[in-house]
């Protein structure tokens, strides 16, 4: 046992002392933080977009430009309530007015139930200036100003060259160079790309779709004609088929003798939803955003188990392969025997996986309480919930039992080979035996007790990742218990079998053996 402890420990001081097992390990929460701040200066640093309006029809002027400026204020709002979420007062004797606080929750509140209603009511209310003023007792002294993000879309002027009497297949030829780019728009005293044309046909109302002519064929391109390279951004197109839906509905209201307010009140009438746990204690029954996360934490645990394996078992391939190719392990096996070397292995480089697991983690802890935002704050709660449920306890039983169980398949390649390269044939199916349940991870938490996940966890090699995917649903004890008998004693099965596999091949030279060859080697040896 002594010797297990000596060559364990001198396997982890192996991995831990080189700069590639740091580097390998800092990278994932490097690129972790470098993503979360891209994704946040990319979705904030969204460029100005050009486009051309011409309504050949006279009648939907109006109601495109009110889209585009909902579309717009629906933004203001957006990151007024992440202002309001980043620089609200803690504590609710530094609120001096309820009445203010009451209603900047409120505001919170309504655009995380319902965010169409909620930008009726911010712009019936009367928009960013009113929710200033409502929200300025609410909010901590000595706070930056709430800086309004710029309209992303603007109308550009109408070329001289273009004729909007003329058909629309002239005038769209007209703008061609702009469209393509060659040619630039101005807007404002500001030149640049026209990203966009918005043109309506004089007989746009003869393609509008009714119940009674629903499903009959139109003509191409009919209604609205929508010109623009970029086909991925799809908020201004949205923006204006709402709008021009609207104004046709509205009409078709006022047609039937309807008050279009009436309907509009109507259609901004909603019944909120409570969703509760019936697991929970009493009076606790509600259900928040951590709550709801928990039941995906799963799939970042299993993603957490699957990368750290990966790394683990790959290291303990290639410390074998490089110790039996540079003949060192020759030297090691005139020390202590085979067994005690495989042992070693195994909880020395086991023991590197957990410090890989604790680093990220501590990262993780380190990002979420140093930068403070509304966003690190959801995931600061979300993470207590997690790190105080179960899911703690299965996660640290089905790590170490994936890593016995596949690194001692991974050590029996090894021994067996010479060179990485040799090692690739026989690794690649291990590895795609493991993105099976990875690959259904996100189908087995809509549907954790389905007879084919059932069916498919009580294969040895599948039970760490689909029963960790499937811990937060409460699974079968029969399943908890029977995987559990039956995964304990593949561990032990294959860790019997690798032992004589790495005896057998730890000191063997040449090419690897057939499969026939290995099963020979295994009975002719003790």
């Amino acid at each position: 046992m002594n010797m297990i402890r000596l060559i364990a420990w001198h396997e982890y001081m192996e991995n831990v002392k080189t700069k590639g097992f740091w580097v390998g390990i800092l990278i994932f929460p490097l690129i972790f933080t470098a993503m979360y701040f891209l994704q946040t200066t990319l979705s904030n640093t969204v460029p100005t977009r050009y486009y051309l309006f011409i309504d050949q029809s006279g009648q939907y002027e109006q109601a495109v430009a009110t889209a585009i400026e909902r579309d717009h204020q629906q933004r203001v709002l957006q990151e007024f309530v992440g202002y309001l979420l980043d620089n609200r007062k803690e504590s609710e004797l530094e609120i001096t007015a309820s009445n203010a606080s009451s209603a900047a929750d409120q505001l919170i509140d309504n655009v995380d139930a319902d965010e169409v209603a909620a930008l009726e009511e911010w712009l019936d209310s009367g928009g960013l200036d009113f929710a200033l003023v409502m929200a300025s007792p609410y909010l901590v002294e000595d706070v930056q100003p709430f800086e309004q993000p710029g309209h992303q879309f603007i109308a550009a002027t109408l070329p001289p060259e273009v004729d909007i009497t003329a058909s629309p297949a002239e005038i769209v030829m007209a703008l061609k160079p702009y469209l393509g780019g060659d040619t630039q728009i101005t807007a404002d005293g500001e030149s640049g790309d026209l990203f966009a044309l918005i043109l309506i046909p004089e007989n746009v109302d003869q393609h509008i779709t009714r119940p009674a002519n629903m499903g009959q064929m139109q003509d191409a391109p009919a209604g609205i004609q929508y010109w623009a390279r970029n086909l991925t951004d799809s908020r201004l197109p949205d923006a204006i088929i709402n709008g021009v839906n609207a104004e046709i509905r509205n009409r078709e209201y006022i047609g039937l003798g309807v008050d279009s307010q009436i309907v509009r009140n109507v259609q901004r009438t909603r019944m909120p939803l409570s969703q509760l746990d019936p697991t929970a204690a009493e009076g606790e029954e509600a259900v928040s955003v951590a709550d709801t996360f928990r039941q995906l934490a799963p799939i970042g645990f299993v993603y957490l188990m699957f990368i750290s394996l990966m790394q683990s078992v790959q290291y303990l391939l290639s410390n074998t392969i490089e110790e039996k190719s540079n003949r060192i392990i020759e030297v090691l096996l005139a020390s202590v025997t085979a067994g005690e070397l495989m042992m070693g292995k195994l909880v020395g480089i086991g023991m590197s996986g957990l410090t890989t697991i604790g680093v990220w983690l501590l990262s993780f802890y380190l990002f979420v309480t140093l930068y403070e935002s509304s966003q690190t704050e959801l995931i600061s709660q979300i993470l207590q919930v997690v790190l105080g449920s179960e899911l703690i306890p299965w996660f640290v039983f089905y790590y170490f039992a994936g890593y016995a169980l596949y690194s001692g398949v991974f050590l029996a390649i090894g021994s067996l080979c010479n060179t990485l390269k040799e090692a690739q044939a026989l690794m690649m199916p291990m590895i795609l035996i493991q993105i099976i349940p990875i690959a259904m991870m996100a189908f087995v938490v809509l549907d954790p007790n389905n007879t084919l996940v059932r069916v498919m966890s009580w294969f040895p090699l599948f039970t760490p990742y689909l029963m960790m995917n499937r811990a937060a649903a409460d699974p079968p004890m029969i399943d908890i218990v029977g995987t559990t008998i039956l995964l304990l004693l593949s561990i032990i099965f294959v860790l019997w079998m690798s032992g004589k596999v790495f005896r057998a091949g730890v000191l063997r030279t040449g090419q690897p053996p057939k499969l026939l060859e290995l099963f020979r080697l295994l009975r002719n040896r003790d």
